[in-house]
């Protein structure tokens, strides 16, 4: 049988879980919460981020990481971006020359400025890194709703063989080898998802919001080429898919969070009294800082940096972006 480790037991490593079971793979997940681990082998639920929805027996839970890699060398890093540096150290003892790391979350480090596989490489050197990314809500992937995301990898063979693990009717990954666009798309559209929630909460009106979006893809297009990332990718799954479906959908934290920030008006309020994991938050640093270093324009993150961590108000912020000086279409 097929075999594929999870590190993490949140939303979307029990959905990828699922997802891996339901493709014919035996599973095993690695949970910090023992009370979870518990869970899922006695009871077959995640109870606490998944209730509701049973577990197949193909899936079973650890607490000890040297578990998950005496199990299998391919498995799903599901963490949180900010998480994904120290969760990388944890692992590194146990990760087998050329074992596979798939790389789930979407951000960039905030301290470093760096994409996770720079990250992964740092720390597992040893390790193959790969990208899985694309727009899926966890809970619909849990649900069996139809799901397309891109795998990503600069190995030859190992995107394909991923998807062979892990595809099913429900859920179609595509490959590339380009891993730089992923990241990029599915880190710059949380910041631009943020954007589009404060519009809407402010109500600036529809075609505000799609201008914004479409101006959006173009800043993710424009630093993913800066660093070498390809146009096509970008316009595939884990770049204009994603970007469509967080950047417009009220169950995406990013849009909900900026929705809160434009009805409220007061974004360090909406921050004080957030309680939700928001990528964007987090990545929104991170981007302007990564662009500044490669002399990428990105006005909208950084009207989106102002508006959060500077007071700057919501009105100046959309009249700032209208009138910079007139262009082409085009990255």
């Amino acid at each position: 049988m097929k075999r594929i480790g999870i590190i993490g037991t949140g939303i979307f490593g029990t959905a990828l879980a699922l997802t891996a079971a339901r493709a014919g793979c035996s599973v095993l997940c690695w949970a910090r919460n023992q009370e979870i681990s518990d869970d899922i082998n006695l009871r077959h639920l995640n109870s606490k981020y998944l209730p509701n929805i049973p577990l197949p027996d193909a899936i079973r839970a650890t607490s000890s990481l040297s578990d998950v890699f005496d199990f299998t060398d391919t498995v799903l890093l599901t963490t949180s971006a900010q998480s994904t540096r120290s969760v990388l150290q944890a692992m590194k003892p146990f990760v087998k020359e050329n074992g596979i790391i798939v790389l789930c979350a979407k951000g960039i480090e905030e301290n470093s400025g760096k994409m996770l596989s720079e990250v992964a490489r740092e720390e597992v050197p040893a390790a193959v890194i790969a990208v899985l990314s694309g727009p899926g809500f966890a809970i619909d992937i849990a649900r069996q709703k139809l799901a397309c995301v891109t795998i990503a990898c600069d190995r030859p063979g190992i995107a394909a063989k991923l998807t062979e693990l892990l595809a099913t009717p429900y859920f179609r990954p595509y490959t590339t080898a380009d891993m730089i666009s992923p990241q990029i798309g599915g880190s710059v559209k949380n910041v631009i998802a943020i954007a589009s929630g404060v519009i809407e909460g402010a109500a600036f009106g529809d075609g505000a919001r799609a201008a914004l979006i479409t101006r959006g893809l173009n800043e993710m297009g424009r630093l993913s080429k800066a660093l070498g990332g390809l146009p096509t990718t970008m316009m595939g799954m884990s770049g204009l898919g994603d970007l469509v479906l967080t950047a417009n959908c009220s169950q995406s934290r990013n849009f909900s969070f900026g929705y809160a920030v434009g009805t409220c008006g007061e974004a360090q309020k909406v921050i004080a009294e957030n309680t939700r994991t928001v990528e964007g938050l987090h990545t929104a640093k991170a981007v302007l800082k990564l662009a500044r270093k490669l002399g990428v324009e990105m006005p909208i993150c950084e009207m989106v940096n102002k508006v959060l961590f500077e007071n700057f108000p919501l009105k100046a912020a959309m009249e700032e972006l209208m009138n910079r000086p007139y262009k082409e279409e085009g990255f």
